[in-house]
């Protein structure tokens, strides 16, 4: 439905570009913040009611702390999301609607450490880590190919000079989670056979909870200069 109404929506604003005056001639840099990362924003208003915007935002999270059933994962998140859209001004104003397409690289990796395992033990004189017996290795990416956005805010890039923006919006996610056992522990069939049991109830819940609501929430705030 998202990606039909995207399409939808993008495909009527573009045919009725022409029906409108060519007043506004634009161009506005900016810097955001927001539910997608820190990064910026071009956009070029070409008339009063319409403008087309690239922008790109990002963030490294290495402190991801994530606890399912008995295992306790740790890791970091590395995002890069792109886009490109197109922005229709309703009442020639600040106010827009937006579609456009959204390209995310979002993967998050992370070690699966099972709940109340000690980080070392002792045999035969030596120390060994618990985590070179048994652990779980994760991965996993938000989405793999470009998608559908739709979006709505406000931009004061009908005039000159210093001003803001804010946007709401969303778009698609299709995760793919895999979750791998490692250790010294995986050299046994028995053992080797029951980690890869837990490794893909893991990988059903995980990918259940990035997929709950199927759309990745997008709210920004920035600054920018109109030229």
């Amino acid at each position: 439905m998202l990606r039909f109404a995207s399409t939808a929506l993008t495909g009527a604003l573009l045919l009725s570009t022409g029906l409108n005056a060519q007043a506004a001639d634009h161009w506005s840099v900016g810097a955001q913040a927001g539910t997608t990362g820190f990064g910026g924003s071009v956009s070029w208003r070409f008339s009063d009611y319409f403008a087309l915007t690239a922008g790109y935002s990002g963030f490294n999270y290495d402190s991801l702390d994530y606890n399912n059933r008995d295992v306790d994962y740790d890791g970091e998140i590395d995002s890069d999301i792109y886009s490109l859209k197109l922005d229709y001004f309703p009442w020639a104003g600040g106010f827009f609607l937006s579609a456009g397409a959204v390209r995310p690289d979002v993967q998050l990796k992370a070690t699966g450490h099972y709940e109340g395992a000690p980080d070392s033990f002792q045999y035969g004189g030596n120390t060994y880590s618990t985590d070179d017996l048994a652990r779980l290795d994760g991965r996993a990416k938000l989405s793999d190919s470009v998608e559908p956005y739709l979006g709505l805010g406000w931009r004061n890039s009908m005039k000159s000079g210093l001003g803001f923006y804010a946007e709401a919006g969303a778009f698609w996610i299709d995760p793919d989670v895999s979750i791998t056992p490692r250790g010294s522990a995986t050299s046994n069939p028995a053992v080797r056979e029951e980690l890869r049991r837990e490794a893909d109830r893991e990988e059903d819940d995980i990918r259940d909870d990035l997929n709950k609501y199927h759309v990745y929430p997008v709210a920004v705030i920035g600054i920018e200069y109109t030229f």
